[in-house]
């Protein structure tokens, strides 16, 4: 029995070698170095190629199928601490003595948004897809990414320095900054749906969210100890908001995975020459390096 077998697997390992020496042969003269040999699955599962780029293509999607994965579990944290806020939120304004303390209550909600716009970012620029199908001016993308970071630390810090004297003036700049932060998740959420004339759409959406938290946060009024009147109901606001993004962040990241794990089975399996994600990342650096 066990001679069989190994007579099989001596058989079967001898004509994949040969294989690969037709496959050598016959790609010298080939205009694409990648090429499948097998006439079919039983005979040769993998692909066979000189390309030794193709190597360093497979570790990288290998790579970031692993990142937004770990990516979309941290969205899904996001989301359950935004979920937690809400409850937290309602109990603590219905209570004259809140089971959480204000500091603890503010540290969560400001660092959580400092670490989902860090999440966000990662995932930006961790995609398998080139960026020009993601948004038409990837620099200017980029950009807004790089300001929402700034815009998320600095009311993080400043509430964890004070939090009496800075409160007002870090739910000014937290509220503020979801301009850049509803912009960013509408970008993402074009990206997986391809609306049409989403441009004027996405800019318009995200200027009514953040017009529309400022205005509760600072239309309803001050009490008589200084605090603002409107800080629960915008909480809500922000944190419904929040709930959404992490989830539309979870959808890009999953869609992500999905990308590289198809380029893989591509590059181990399928014809990678018709690749279209390597076409458009070739147009994307031919658009931003190319003079």
């Amino acid at each position: 029995m066990n001679a069989s077998r190994n007579a099989k697997k001596s058989s079967s390992v001898c004509s994949m070698v040969q294989g690969n020496e037709n496959g050598a042969e016959r790609n010298e003269n080939s205009a694409f170095p990648y090429e499948t040999f097998a006439s079919t699955p039983e005979e040769q599962p993998l692909n066979v190629s000189t390309n030794v780029l193709l190597v360093y293509r497979l570790d990288e999607m290998r790579h970031l199928e692993n990142v937004n994965f770990a990516l979309a579990m941290m969205c899904l944290a996001y989301c359950g601490i935004n979920i937690t806020l809400v409850g937290v939120n309602y109990v603590n304004s219905h209570n004259d003595h809140p089971p959480v303390s204000d500091k603890v209550y503010h540290l969560i909600e400001f660092w959580g948004t400092f670490f989902f716009a860090v999440v966000e970012c990662i995932s930006l620029t961790s995609t398998p897809k080139s960026l020009l199908r993601i948004y038409y001016n990837p620099i200017v993308l980029k950009l807004i990414l790089f300001f929402n970071i700034v815009a998320t630390l600095l009311p993080a810090l400043l509430v964890s320095m004070n939090l009496e004297e800075f409160e007002i003036i870090s739910h000014q700049v937290e509220y503020l900054n979801e301009l850049t932060m509803s912009f960013v998740d509408l970008v993402l959420l074009w990206s997986l749906c391809q609306f049409k004339s989403a441009n004027i759409i996405m800019a318009g959406i995200s200027s009514i969210v953040a017009i529309v938290q400022l205005a509760v946060y600072n239309g309803m009024g001050r009490t008589d100890d200084g605090d603002m009147v409107g800080e629960v109901p915008a909480h809500y606001l922000e944190f419904a908001f929040e709930i959404i993004s992490s989830l539309i962040a979870f959808w890009f990241c999953m869609d992500n995975k999905f990308v590289a794990a198809k380029e893989i089975g591509l590059i181990l399996y399928g014809s990678h020459r018709d690749c279209n994600i390597c076409g458009a990342n070739f147009q994307e650096f031919s658009h931003t390096y190319y003079p």
